[in-house]
């Protein structure tokens, strides 16, 4: 059995595991937050892989939410022992099941069926224990400036990456942070930034927590216009931003308007409307900074 530790958003994450093991020190990112201790001490998560995950063993399964992404069946299920997630071909061929068990924070995960899918249960297996740590990935491109962070948030295609692009080459001491799923971090009620391995198209890896200065909705317009949102406006900003398939779980949901709420007592909450331009970054960073 082999065993890695990873630290992920100030979380102390143990692998341990045969073959997935080193498919994950493979992946693009994950060696940016490996780490040298070794010892099963003062773990937050425990993720073991290459488990024998047969559902037939578990009881009292309730489904919660099924989908599809590009001909993948995903399902998310409760069960007496915790949580399964399950991801499978449309024949029915199982690609990777994943079970959760909030009793000791632990995952079990199947062998990876299909390689280019293992960064994305790695995401999953990270994303169900996490949130009872008060940590939450979220969907949006995170611009640092004076060690601050923004998060610009918007449906795929919007222009999220387009934008912060435009902070990079138009506005002073900024950097990119993470380009897809940074993790949100509640620790003494403040909110923070992490750097994480899954960052879409774009390999920005950094192991940094950044305290959260604005959330930006971007809408796609004819002209730039920004303007801060009410309390109500900002909630529906902010919460589909997250997995969307935990909102249909009662205990997951619950976590998700904590932390939802939290940042609303803390950050302020913009729209953007804009065109791809540099008035646009100017704009954005004006009124936020």
């Amino acid at each position: 059995m082999k065993r890695k530790t990873y630290s992920i958003a100030g979380l102390k994450v143990l692998l341990t595991g045969a073959r997935s093991i080193q498919q994950v020190a493979n992946l693009p990112g994950f060696d940016v937050f490996e780490t040298n201790d070794q010892s099963e001490t003062n773990i937050d998560i425990f993720i073991h892989l290459d488990q024998d995950v047969d559902v037939a063993y578990l009881s009292e399964i309730c489904h919660i939410y099924c989908f599809k992404v590009l001909d993948i069946e995903h399902s998310f299920s409760i069960c007496k022992e915790g949580y399964l997630y399950e991801m499978r071909q449309q024949n029915g061929c199982k690609i990777v099941s994943i079970i959760y068990s909030p009793y000791g924070n632990k995952v079990y995960m199947s062998s990876c069926s299909c390689e280019m899918y293992i960064k994305y249960a790695m995401w999953i297996a990270f994303s169900l224990p996490m949130i009872r740590e008060k940590v939450l990935p979220i969907h949006a491109s995170t611009i640092v400036k004076d060690q601050e962070a923004v998060l610009f948030l918007g449906e795929s295609g919007t222009g999220k990456s387009t934008h912060t692009r435009l902070w990079l080459q138009y506005i002073e001491n900024t950097y990119l942070l993470n380009d897809d799923s940074p993790l949100l971090r509640v620790k003494n009620d403040k909110i923070f930034v992490c750097g994480s391995p899954w960052s879409g198209k774009t390999h920005c890896y950094r192991q940094e927590i950044i305290p959260l200065k604005a959330v930006v909705r971007l809408r796609q317009y004819p002209e730039n216009k920004i303007s801060r949102s009410d309390k109500l406006n900002s909630i529906g900003i902010i919460y589909p931003s997250f997995p969307p398939f935990l909102a249909y779980d009662v205990l997951f949901s619950e976590k998700m308007i904590q932390i939802t709420d939290s940042i609303l007592k803390e950050t302020p909450v913009y729209e953007l409307k804009c065109l791809p331009n540099k008035q646009a970054a100017e704009i954005a960073s004006s009124i936020i900074y």
